[in-house]
């Protein structure tokens, strides 16, 4: 399956950029790490999912992790728009949120595929 994966975490003045950089850690198994005065941004490709698709298995919450993939889905730009919260990040937990939960921010993460059905079959396998 071919996937691209970006994840990208605002980092806010008030927040130290270590503990942000820790929380993308906790969730994704990255290739690469961009980080600026306004975000860290991390990509790779599917493999870089494997912690988040354990984590999904876990806390058996496979069934809402499909629909919020169904939902983010855009069917024109082939991308999954999923929000997951910092904070749980941090602590090592997967929290997907729907909309602006945290005044800090959420984490992004865009999936670009073109097999939508495949990659939520994989990823929220029973």
């Amino acid at each position: 399956m071919n996937c691209k994966i970006v994840a990208r975490a605002p980092v806010n003045p008030t927040e130290d950029l270590d503990k942000i950089i820790e929380a993308l850690s906790n969730v994704f198994d990255y290739d690469d790490i961009l980080i600026s005065d306004e975000s860290v941004t991390v990509t790779g490709n599917v493999s870089c999912l494997l912690p988040l698709k354990e984590f999904l298995e876990k806390r058996q919450i496979r069934d809402t992790a499909r629909r919020m993939i169904l939902k983010g889905w855009n069917e024109e730009s082939k991308t999954i728009n999923l929000k997951l919260s910092k904070q749980a990040a941090f602590t090592g937990l997967v929290n997907l949120v729907d909309g602006d939960l945290s005044p800090l921010g959420e984490i992004e993460l865009e999936i670009r595929t073109d097999n939508m059905e495949e990659f939520a079959d994989w990823l929220c396998a029973h």
